[in-house]
């Protein structure tokens, strides 16, 4: 469906832009912007809140879009395509590189207008640049993080200070089960399990597909990540993957995570207080083998925003994108909403007034000291992700052995980076 749709862009965008002639600037007080993003409710409300004093202090109208996560890229995909995108929009940076490569779908961010100081010009440089061209902005910095339950912990006899190896992640987890087999250690839904097998790969190859779209790991070395995955489903440590797989990409839905039955996930902390919902959590690191090649943990913007280059009006959303990463009222409204902001300013603005929460300035340290180096744009392409979700969708249900999964990965990969 992915590769339909992004195909549509690139037929559709050269009948756009041919029939659009570029942004029409048009007068302000006639004009109403559009912003879409997803998320949950913690971060529907405040960024309405926003938009609303926006709108008082400017006499700009904004519309808020919001939805949930499920069919976002493809809704993303078919407004771009159609020439109807919202003028302000919240993208996943790992989709970044592919959707400007379909055209000119984005506007160049510029900086008469935003102001471009507030950012680590490294950070602008390695995930929101295209050709030369800044053409998005971080909403916030944001990285993983595993969530711990220390009473489910302390209750089967676990040190809930335990630093994590990948042993005993397998001898100590599997104590949670020993005790109730109703309970598990890791949720683990099958796009947690891709994170999974991706933090292996990443310690034990140094990832899964390279800049130059080579394949960095060996069948032997895939084998090995699939051997320790099935030692995770043999030993209790993670639910059956028939348990989870209803809830891919929304395991807050999981009633089993509610209701306490898995002690830990693995999380970003953008989305760290919806995955936690109201369960009394912890933060912890990820285990790191001897002679890793690399920790597999990552750190990258939250999200993105990206300035539709059809808007009505290009130069005044660039005017709300400003707003949105460096006002001081902005900041203070929308606190930790996306991950601890991005923009100097706006983080100045909740440090003074008190407002980082010390959950999510513990996580995120804890991410950053581990964090290795970015995936390759080729090891973030869709395609790439739906090739390996569902290798490991097989392997998951028991149809492949960690060899056959292996070697069914090398060659999956193999076809679909080909085809791009």
């Amino acid at each position: 469906m992915k590769k339909a749709l992004t195909i549509m862009i690139a037929m559709l965008m050269v009948c756009s832009m041919a029939f659009a002639g570029g942004s029409k600037e048009v007068d302000p007080e006639d004009l109403t912007l559009r912003m879409l993003w997803w998320g949950g409710d913690n971060r529907h409300t405040p960024t309405l809140a926003a938009l609303d004093n926006y709108t008082a202090t400017t006499g700009i109208k904004v519309e808020g879009e919001y939805a949930g996560w499920d069919g976002y890229y493809q809704r993303i995909v078919t407004q771009l395509a159609g020439g109807t995108a919202p003028d302000l929009i919240q993208i996943d940076q790992p989709w970044f590189s592919e959707l400007c490569s379909r055209g000119e779908v984005f506007a160049e961010i510029d900086p008469e207008i935003v102001d471009l100081t507030t950012f680590d010009q490294g950070f602008l440089d390695g995930y929101c640049t295209y050709e030369g061209k800044v053409m998005a902005l971080p909403t916030g910095v944001n990285v993983n993080t595993l969530l711990v339950d220390r009473a489910m912990l302390e209750d089967a006899g676990i040190d809930p200070d335990i630093v994590w190896t990948w042993d005993n992640l397998i001898t100590e987890g599997r104590k949670v089960h020993d005790k109730d087999p109703q309970k598990y250690l890791l949720q683990a839904t099958p796009d947690h399990v891709k994170f999974w097998f991706e933090i292996l790969m990443a310690q034990i190859a140094g990832g899964v597909v390279g800049p130059d779209k080579e394949i960095l790991f060996t069948a032997d070395q895939a084998e090995q990540a699939f051997d320790y995955i099935q030692q995770l489903y043999d030993n209790g440590v993670m639910p059956p993957y028939q348990q989870t797989s209803l809830f891919y990409q929304k395991m807050y839905e999981d009633p089993n995570w509610i209701n306490g039955n898995y002690a830990a996930v693995w999380s970003w902390v953008s989305s760290m207080e919806r995955d936690m919902g109201q369960r009394d959590l912890d933060t912890t690191q990820f285990p790191v083998m001897e002679n890793a090649v690399d920790t597999g943990v990552l750190m990258r913007p939250s999200q993105l925003y990206v300035v539709s280059s059809t808007s009505d009006s290009v130069t005044e959303t660039l005017k709300l994108l400003d707003y949105m990463v460096n006002d001081e009222t902005a900041a203070e409204i929308l606190g930790t909403a996306r991950g601890i902001p991005s923009s100097s300013k706006a983080l100045a603005v909740l440090e003074e007034a008190n407002i980082l929460d010390a959950l999510t300035v513990k996580a995120t340290n804890e991410g950053i000291a581990q964090a290795g180096a970015p995936q390759s744009t080729w090891q973030m392409n869709s395609e790439v992700i739906d090739a390996m979700q569902q290798v490991i969708d097989e392997f998951g249900y028991g149809r492949l052995t960690p060899r056959e999964a292996a070697e069914t990965m090398i060659s999956s990969l193999e076809s679909t980076l080909a085809r791009l």
